[in-house]
């Protein structure tokens, strides 16, 4: 009986886990063949002339007067429940200062969700400036951590460095993109492995998300990077409600970054090894050494026999006579002399 149990638990998990994969299915790419676009199509309705079919077709002609606010954000509904559809676009955030090229970018979107998903009550695409996102439910405000990744590039040669880098980085731009206000999250930074690599990062929320809802999605995301990219040069992951990628090269408009920060310092060497500048023998020190103490010794031996000679000539039981003034000062002079 227990046996039993424990197998139609196994069945419905497994039932579950199946159908969720069903429902949530792996992007696709774009059939514009578009670099970097990927499209994922939810659900399905039976007929082409349906009222929801009506509601999303306003939905997309729309975007071509109404870009959305001036922060390259856009949230939009038609229709009545159960027809009701609901969108929300986002476009990236260095690009909001021409709002033309937002707008152009959701155009783009909404011509290959008709392609691609032409029978969907819910899809979402994403390429290299925008996403954008309609269903038959709501979807503004809603967190939604169902992400994807991509990588290019190449492998880098030193991961430790790399990752030691580019996690503080992350994790900076998290909080910065979590602050922004409910116009904009979004960031972007840099931050230099060597003198000849810098990652170049942007992470963003759609901005209808609170501040905690944004660190989720975000942290969620970076923490993707370990077990799906660990060591790429370049790593995007995307979602409906957040965003990040990183590269080794510009991908966004790095004006308002400022400069790239210096690569670390070496760290100095070791008092084993002593260092030496161009030019400089690392023999010099023990040459000076061994010609100091030769004249040092050669002067004591000097002063040495002075005084000796001296006290003789003093003592001596030959020459009893005192010495006179004269030749005592010298004595001295010579003795000073030598020292000297």
């Amino acid at each position: 009986m227990s046996s039993s149990r424990k197998f139609f638990t196994v069945f419905l998990f497994s039932t579950y886990l199946l159908i969720l994969s069903a429902a949530q299915p792996d992007p696709k790419s774009c059939l514009t063949n578009e670099d970097g676009c990927w499209v994922r199509c939810l659900g399905f309705h039976d007929n082409s002339n349906s009222t929801y079919q009506t509601n999303l077709n306003r939905l997309f002609s729309s975007f071509t007067s109404n870009p959305g606010n001036n922060y390259g954000f856009y949230n939009a509904s038609f229709g009545q429940t159960p027809d009701q559809v609901n969108a929300v676009a986002l476009c990236r955030g260095d690009l909001i200062s021409n709002p033309g090229v937002c707008l152009s970018c959701f155009n783009n979107a909404t011509t290959e969700l008709r392609k691609s998903c032409p029978d969907a009550k819910e899809a979402i695409v994403w390429n290299e400036n925008c996403m954008f996102h309609y269903a038959n439910r709501s979807i503004f405000g809603v967190l939604d951590s169902n992400s994807f990744y991509s990588w290019d590039g190449n492998k880098v040669t030193n991961v430790s460095a790399f990752n030691g880098v580019l996690s503080p980085l992350l994790e900076s731009l998290r909080i910065k993109a979590a602050a922004g206000d409910s116009l904009l999250k979004f960031a972007t930074g840099t931050a230099a492995v060597s003198a000849l690599q810098i990652i170049y990062a942007l992470v963003q929320c759609t901005p209808d998300l609170s501040q905690p809802q944004c660190n989720a999605c975000l942290s969620d995301a970076i923490g993707q990077i370990s077990d799906c990219c660990d060591g790429w040069q370049g790593v995007r992951i995307f979602g409906p409600s957040c965003n990040l990628r990183f590269e080794i090269y510009p991908f966004y408009n790095v004006t308002a970054d400022g400069p790239a920060p210096a690569p670390p310092l070496s760290p100095p060497a070791s008092n084993d090894t002593p260092s030496t500048s161009p030019g400089e023998s690392e023999n010099s020190p023990r040459i000076i050494i061994i010609i100091v103490v030769s004249v040092v010794g050669f002067l004591i031996l000097i002063i040495c026999s002075c005084i000796c000679f001296f006290f003789w000539l003093t003592k001596s039981k030959k020459r009893r006579h005192r010495l006179n003034e004269i030749e005592v000062e010298a004595l001295i002079s010579l003795i000073t002399l030598l020292v000297y």
